[in-house]
């Protein structure tokens, strides 16, 4: 049967409000958001087809949305303390969950308007590290609410724990096989054993309540560097002082998930070993102060934290590492390879997939990295991209990574809103290629609009 399918991914939607002074809010694309979906809808009236659009992990921010009380207002200038967005309960989860839906009522309205039952227009939702709080009913209901999805509209949205496996697709958010920051014991009972009622937090997400966001209201650009690790590197090249903190906060998070997971005791032993010996060093301020002051004796102290934070970098299978020989900007290379050792791996894990489950179409997201790359059998792997701001980095000379740091507003207002479409023809199953969404021109908002922003602005304030 003749049908579409739409996969996104890491959209991540904070509390809105990114024009009026919210830093931490990454999409600001509502007004194209909806022109899409409108298209898309038209489309599929036109020609009697039915349409799912498959959201793909961290479509929600929820690591930058702080769980205010129920009687408070969000501002969005204010600087939350790092705890306020620490909790991930039902209730804290619920309450995130409603200030996401407040501060974008337009991208809500057009997920509701989008969908329908003659000719099915269905959504379906699957979590991601960064909304691991869909994990709750409340969290559901509240969204359930907002699409106005309850009793014969109920098929028109869907929840998945973890990936979805039918009609020849396999789409997942793809955490779970990159770095071990982010990966969950059970990503599909997400629950912390120790803590009851709230959900377990990896090293990565708890780096970006407790560090992430603070750097991220200096430098906007920084939340488009994927994995962590690449960014530390790409730090040292750019900010030593600056690397040094944040390396110290990635070090000293403990990840459990590591320490549970990794196989072989040996290993274990020796990576955390230098994990600690790396901590020891950056808390030597005499050691530090002396890295700084002299480069030559860099070269040594980049292959320790090199050993000290293998255990957050992205497993590779047989790739030789850069050997630190000089000091600088050299350590852009260990960056880049971070970074690209990132997007083969999910390469590979995608054809793993399309192997056991004889998909057609293999989509991932979390690396913000849109690409098609073949598959044995005919098949396409696609990784759906971000629509948040994300400048392929990975070749980039020092000159480039310089100006970015320094004057990142020429780059940050680059959006590439890149999906993947999936088609059914007949009996020849489906057929995937990534896609990139121009919308047309925006004009300049009303007077009487931008006016009454202001005024609700200034009320928020009083």
């Amino acid at each position: 049967m003749d049908q579409i399918k739409i996969v996104m991914s890491d959209l991540h939607l904070g509390a809105g409000y990114a024009h009026e002074g919210n830093r931490l809010e990454d999409f600001d694309q509502d007004e194209a958001w909806a022109e899409l979906l409108r298209r898309l809808s038209t489309e599929s009236q036109r020609r009697r087809v039915p349409m799912e659009l498959i959201l793909a992990g961290d479509i929600f921010e929820f690591l930058q949305v702080p769980a205010l009380p129920e009687d408070e207002a969000f501002d969005p200038e204010r600087a939350y303390p790092t705890e306020i967005y620490a909790p991930s309960d039902s209730a804290a989860s619920r309450r995130k969950m409603d200030l996401i839906i407040q501060g974008h009522p337009r991208f809500f309205e057009a997920l509701a308007a989008f969908t329908s039952l003659t000719p099915l227009r269905k959504v379906t939702i699957i979590k991601g590290n960064h909304d691991v709080n869909l994990h709750w009913p409340s969290v559901q209901d509240a969204i359930r609410a907002a699409l106005n999805a309850w009793s014969e509209r109920e098929p028109c949205l869907e929840f998945v724990e973890r990936y979805l496996s039918r009609d020849g697709i396999y789409v997942e958010h793809g955490n779970q096989y990159l770095e071990w920051i982010n990966r969950w014991p059970d990503f599909e009972q997400p629950h912390d054993s120790r803590v009851p009622g709230e959900l377990y937090m990896p090293a990565g997400s708890r780096f970006v309540y407790l560090l992430l966001n603070d750097i991220e209201r200096h430098h906007s650009w920084i939340d488009g560097i994927k994995p962590i690790t690449a960014l530390i590197w790409y730090l040292f090249a750019l900010d030593f002082d600056f690397a040094l903190r944040t390396l110290r906060t990635l070090l000293r998070l403990a990840p459990l998930l590591i320490v549970d997971s990794l196989p072989l005791a040996w290993a274990l032993t020796r990576l955390l070993e230098a994990r600690q010996h790396v901590i020891d060093v950056v808390d030597d301020r005499e050691r530090a102060d002396t890295l700084n002051r002299d480069v030559k004796e860099r070269a040594t102290f980049y292959n320790e934290v090199d050993a000290g934070i293998e255990l957050y970098s992205v497993p590779r299978e047989g790739q030789p590492l850069t050997h630190f020989r000089a000091y600088g900007h050299a350590v852009l290379p260990r960056g880049q390879e971070e970074q690209k050792a990132q997007r083969d791996l999910l390469a590979r894990v995608a054809a793993q997939k399309q192997a056991q489950d004889g998909a057609k179409v293999v989509v991932f997201g979390h690396v913000h990295d849109a690409r098609e790359t073949p598959l044995p059998n005919d098949a396409m792997y696609i990784n759906a991209g971000t629509w948040t701001f994300c400048l392929d980095m990975a070749d980039a000379d020092y000159a480039a990574w310089q100006d970015l740091f320094r004057h990142p507003e020429r780059y940050t207002h680059t959006r590439h809103l890149t999906y993947a479409r999936i088609e059914y023809d007949g009996d020849r199953g489906p057929s995937g290629r990534l896609r990139e969404f121009t919308p047309r021109p925006t004009q300049r908002e009303p007077f009487w609009r931008r006016l009454l922003h202001w005024i609700l602005r200034i009320k928020r304030k009083s």
